[in-house]
């Protein structure tokens, strides 16, 4: 998975950040909760704060929003986070732990290598379908807090290895150095982020138009993928009801 850094400076959504230095979003705290009460409490906040960032983004988000969406009142926000920032930290935190970035050896064995780029895409897809405001706003918390970009940047670079090791594990035929392998796993999953971001957060109009489904999705930008790393299309038993995402002339060098 690549990174959206340079891609997001000349998003117009993306507002100026108007700091010189990011800040660290976990200083000063809290303590965990001690109770299965407190727990429980703690959880509803979270939800709650996924709910709002998902309606209105987190530069707009305020703890009163948060406070109004889970039906409490502020001050109790300040027994579980030390504000906004600490919450939004743990959410996306958890979202860079969950599907989006399993492990793709974690999946059910298959030997089609058609078969297996498409199931990487549909996590992709599925995270960014399901969740946009959470994706636009990992991207803004990217850009402000210090320590979560930091993981940021490793769990990104962790994903891309991965895809270089799939590569060369699914694709044997294929006679491609380490490096090689690295560099189209980054040229690849930032194709991938980037057109995800156009069609789910930004919803361009003609990638909406473009696909009924997200199974749509991760079959089109599987085809992508394939013709990238093979030179040729996926087999024609593997295009049933896709011919058309594989119809454009193949040029090769």
């Amino acid at each position: 998975m690549a990174t959206k850094k340079k891609a997001a400076s000349a998003r117009p959504a993306v507002a100026p950040l108007g700091r010189k230095e990011r800040r660290n979003a976990v200083s000063r705290k809290p303590a965990a909760p001690q109770t299965q009460r407190g727990n429980q409490t703690r959880e509803k906040l979270k939800e709650a704060t996924v709910r709002v960032l998902e309606r209105i983004g987190y530069r707009a988000m305020r703890l009163s929003d948060i406070a109004s969406e889970a039906g409490v009142n502020v001050s109790l926000l300040y027994h579980y986070f030390s504000g906004k920032a600490d919450l939004t930290h743990e959410i996306l935190v958890e979202l860079l732990d969950s599907q989006r970035f399993q492990d793709l050896s974690s999946m059910a064995p298959t030997s089609d290598p058609f078969e297996s780029i498409v199931r990487a895409n549909r996590v992709m897809v599925a995270t960014y379908s399901r969740t946009p405001g959470l994706m636009r706003c990992l991207l803004h918390f990217d850009e402000e807090e210090a320590e979560f970009s930091e993981l940021y940047r490793k769990v990104s670079a962790d994903w891309s290895l991965k895809i270089a090791k799939d590569i060369a594990r699914r694709c044997p035929g294929v006679t491609l150095g380490e490096e090689q392998r690295l560099m189209i796993a980054y040229a690849l999953g930032g194709m991938v982020d980037n057109f995800l971001f156009e069609l789910y957060v930004d919803r361009n109009p003609t990638l909406v138009k473009a696909f009924a489904s997200p199974d749509d999705v991760a079959h089109f930008l599987a085809i992508i993928w394939y013709r990238a790393i093979y030179l040729a299309n996926p087999p024609a038993e593997q295009l049933k009801g896709y011919e058309g995402f594989a119809s454009l002339k193949l040029i090769a060098g």
